[in-house]
């Protein structure tokens, strides 16, 4: 640490709050570059996690003495921009981040231009996971067009951190909502297509299976109850619902029907509660999942066929008219 931080810790630590600030504000009057000053003692103090405390001493010092100063408007470019953007996306505690923003008057257009370019580091890394905490604490969520933090995330199945996005927050439940059903138009038949033409997401590799489960997962817990103002996920929903059924009525290993033909056709066809013993009391309420629905029989005549049972497929064609 510089001689000033060490003399400032050693006051802090003596009990002495006060006298550690009037000396911190002495200490501005006197400096020539009070800003440039101040940005190195952070730099130097957010280096190591134990500084908290005098961090905040620190900027509460320098807040008095700017707000008692006649120092003129600033710009950004007055200052080491690496040491602002390695304070910003890596070492100081974000808890002092709108402090840090109002005093060296960093603009939202700088950040959002600083952020955009650590969205594109791996996920994983540390820096990625600030950015995206900086951008919910900044409320920034909406200045950044899907492709650029969602979808990446959707396409990955990074469920943790589009929690962290969401924030809890209502509007960006609805917003998520939305963007899923918008990419699950025509039964998601046409989501490469608008991957590619509408978010400039190209030759992109994700798991068909585990996308539609995470769907369905926020689906379930933001915009359900809502088939009317979420027609493509309600559609998913109930396929995924078929899709749990012929892995019921086949087994997975030999396949083997394990359900009767009568059975399990009136599971799909009727509005009905069956309790299912190996999945310990959770009960499946089947709403006449495929009945009126031609998008749903087709596609569960697709999937029978799959499984090779001409004797279902002719039933279901027969009664849905194909």
């Amino acid at each position: 640490m510089s001689s000033f931080s060490t003399t400032l810790s050693e006051k802090y630590n003596s009990c002495n709050e006060n006298e550690a600030i009037n000396f911190a504000i002495e200490y501005f009057n006197q400096s020539s570059k009070p800003f440039d000053d101040l940005l190195e003692n952070l730099s130097q103090l957010s280096e190591t996690s134990n500084n908290i405390n005098l961090i905040d001493c620190l900027l509460h010092s320098f807040n008095q003495w700017k707000n008692s100063s006649h120092e003129s408007s600033l710009s950004i470019s007055k200052f080491n921009e690496t040491l602002i953007n390695n304070l910003i996306l890596q070492t100081l505690p974000l808890t002092y981040l709108n402090d840090f923003i109002e005093i060296f008057q960093i603009s939202k257009e700088y950040l959002i231009n600083l952020l955009k370019s650590s969205l594109t580091l791996p996920t994983n890394s540390n820096i990625y996971k600030r950015t995206l905490n900086i951008i919910v604490k900044l409320n920034y969520q909406l200045e950044f067009q899907p492709n650029e933090i969602l979808l990446p995330l959707i396409l990955n199945s990074k469920d943790h951190l589009i929690d962290i996005y969401l924030n809890k927050t209502r509007q960006y439940e609805e917003y998520l909502i939305r963007l899923f059903d918008h990419l699950y138009e025509n039964s998601g038949k046409k989501l490469r297509e608008i991957l590619s033409d509408e978010y400039h997401i190209k030759n992109v590799t994700f798991n068909k299976k585990n996308l539609s489960k995470l769907v369905v997962r926020y689906w379930n817990l933001y915009g359900n109850g809502e088939d009317d103002k979420y027609p493509n996920l309600a559609v998913l929903q109930q396929k995924r619902t078929l899709a749990y059924l012929i892995n019921v009525k086949y087994n997975r290993i030999n396949e083997e029907k394990t359900m009767s033909d009568e059975c399990w056709n009136e599971l799909v066809g009727v509005k009905r509660k069956i309790e299912f013993l190996f999945i310990l009391l959770v009960f499946f309420s089947f709403k006449e999942i495929v009945q009126g629905n031609t998008d749903l029989a087709e596609y569960l005549i697709e999937i029978l066929a799959d499984k090779d049972d001409i004797i279902a497929v002719k039933y279901w064609s027969k009664r849905e008219k194909y």
